[in-house]
């Protein structure tokens, strides 16, 4: 297994199933990202995210002969933070402090013409004030499918509400965007279309 020539994720699961550190080790590497972007998106603090990443990624690996592939394995994940982050925000004497926005909702780097990174920051701070203006409801579905990438599965999965409440709010909170006159295109930085597929 190289990673110029990785191995389809059934297989990692498999092997992974089948007692091989390694493969959970890579299945580990490839959505430890993505999780603690969720968990950074849910939880505001970044060191509960990464505890919550984390401990997210050791109940899967001590659960892992529980995933019967009737999911999509990051669907599980999911599940799975939403239980520890749960479980976490009951603990007592945990720090409320609130992440600064520009690293709830960084953005990928920007290109290395001054002007270009100056314009950048600068939609990126325009997004950031119009998302944390927005309902809660409306709010959270943005933030975990353009800053945290989660599909609409995922989402589902994360916040325990329907598919369909997802995609609702995902529409009505953009079409509150497009009302300030902030054009979607600026969420283009992250690859990102309302209408992507989960």
């Amino acid at each position: 297994m190289t990673s110029s020539d990785p191995l389809p994720e059934s297989d990692l699961i498999h092997r992974a199933q089948a007692g091989d550190d390694s493969a959970f080790q890579a299945l580990a590497d490839r959505h430890a990202e993505p999780l603690f972007r969720c968990a950074l998106t849910l939880a505001r603090d970044r060191q509960l995210a990464e505890d919550v990443a984390q401990e997210t990624l050791l109940e899967a690996w001590r659960s892992l002969s529980r995933f019967d592939g009737r999911c999509r394995f990051s669907t599980w994940l999911y599940g799975i933070l939403r239980h520890r982050f749960l479980k976490a925000i009951r603990r007592p004497s945990l720090p409320s402090v609130e992440l600064p926005s520009d690293e709830a909702s960084s953005l990928p780097p920007a290109s290395s013409d001054p002007s270009h990174e100056l314009q950048r920051a600068d939609d990126a701070a325009r997004v950031r004030e119009a998302v944390a203006a927005l309902p809660a409801e409306h709010r959270d579905v943005i933030e975990l499918r353009f800053f945290a990438d989660a599909s609409l599965d995922d989402i589902a999965v994360t916040l325990d509400i329907p598919l369909g409440t997802v995609k609702s709010r995902l529409h009505n909170g953009l079409e509150k965007l497009r009302q300030q006159k902030l054009s979607v295109n600026l969420f283009a930085t992250h690859g990102e279309s309302s209408t992507r597929q989960p």
